[in-house]
């Protein structure tokens, strides 16, 4: 790690322990508004277009961000391949370089990594570590732009998210944000909940962890504060200015500056202590909510040790006592019935079996499938 990413991680560190700090806003909708046509490639648009690309980064700093993110968030091979258009490190090191030169001195430049827009194994077709290293491409030309840090923000596969955050870890131990976004019913478009992403990704070191997108900062801030009681790292919220509504045939996000940024105070008394804004918002968003929170102290992140177990779809946090129940009953050792269900594919009795112990007051369930003549894994799955 460079010895300027390890000071720009000290000192952002040491700027969220005494507040909240400030995010950018929208991108698209700001580069619409300045000229970019539908259906081109946003990332090529802005190197074709630097004067209108930097007056964004730039407006963003004079609202008061103290993270501009980089014009990088399609700017992976798998997104850049739909339009024809080859040499992901040079795409990502030149918009690197020109928010770098746009947003001068005294803000801090991070790397913005979005979905390739194919879900990764088990649950699509893209193999996990293809996927890393679909995002190390991207992360080495963002780290020769000259970035501070990272921003992995819009996930809705947490196993995606997961790939994204390894390819950073591989090539530097920079400040490195991951946000997922979350549909109507609290949960990603995969099934992952806010507690269950939290405990996976700072468990894998992200530095702060959170969401964005997809929802107002009403109920983004409910999301802050489920996840807050358990968070170990700085929490981010990144909500749109509320919800779009169709006018005309285009999309359009009316919540005004001045109501975003009381709305947004809300999830900073949830814990929020990165905030910024997404879809609809602007630089006067970005503004307000700046002034709203100025001289409001952060929620600190717990420090209370915690267990918690995660999948991609749930997690269990263990408790504060040292017992935990755990259920062994579902192991076929010595039960020829139970071998012979698991050989012929029912699951029936495991089920049953697993009833049955959380009934009886089991913490864990310690399930054991191990049949001569199965596949196992697969097995264990269903």
């Amino acid at each position: 790690m460079k010895k300027s990413r390890a000071a720009a991680k000290r000192a952002i560190l040491k700027i969220l322990a005494e507040r909240i700090l400030i995010l950018d806003g929208a991108t698209g909708t700001e580069l619409q508004m300045r000229g970019m046509p539908a259906g081109v490639c946003p990332e090529m648009w802005c190197l074709e277009h630097p004067r209108a690309t930097g007056e964004i980064h730039r407006a963003y700093r004079k609202a008061g961000a103290d993270i501009v993110f980089t014009c990088t968030f399609g700017a992976n091979r798998l997104k850049l391949e739909a339009y024809g258009i080859a040499g992901v490190r040079e795409i990502n090191r030149d918009l690197a370089r020109l928010a770098r030169e746009a947003a001068g001195r005294g803000v801090f430049v991070f790397g913005d990594i979005g979905s390739t827009g194919r879900f990764v194994e088990p649950f699509g077709p893209l193999p996990f570590e293809e996927a890393v290293a679909i995002f190390r491409e991207q992360v080495r030309g963002l780290l020769e732009g000259g970035v501070d840090g990272f921003a992995i923000e819009t996930m809705m596969d947490i196993q995606e998210a997961r790939a994204a955050l390894l390819a950073v870890r591989e090539e530097t131990n920079a400040f490195a944000i991951v946000t997922m976004t979350y549909e109507a019913d609290g949960r990603t478009l995969g099934g992952t909940d806010p507690l269950t992403a939290l405990a996976t990704l700072q468990g894998l070191g992200a530095d702060a962890v959170g969401c964005n997108c997809s929802v107002g900062p009403e109920a983004m801030a409910e999301m802050v504060r489920v996840m807050k009681p358990y968070a170990r790292v700085p929490l981010v919220a990144k909500p749109n200015a509320g919800l779009p509504r169709l006018i005309d045939g285009r999309t359009v996000f009316d919540m005004t500056p001045d109501a975003f940024a009381r709305a947004a105070v809300t999830m900073a008394e949830a814990g929020g202590n990165l905030m910024g804004g997404c879809c609809g918002t602007t630089p006067e968003h970005i503004r307000t909510l700046a002034l709203a929170v100025q001289g409001r102290k952060p929620v600190p992140p717990i420090r209370v040790p915690q267990a918690i177990l995660s999948s991609a779809r749930g997690c269990r946090v263990l408790g504060d006592g040292p017992l935990m129940i755990v259920g062994e009953r579902v192991n076929p050792t010595g039960k020829k019935a139970l071998q012979e269900e698991l050989r012929a594919g029912s699951m029936e009795t495991v089920r049953r079996m697993a009833r049955e112990q959380e009934e009886a007051g089991a913490d864990l369930l310690d399930i054991n499938v191990g049949v001569p003549g199965i596949d196992e894994a697969k097995t264990i799955r269903e």
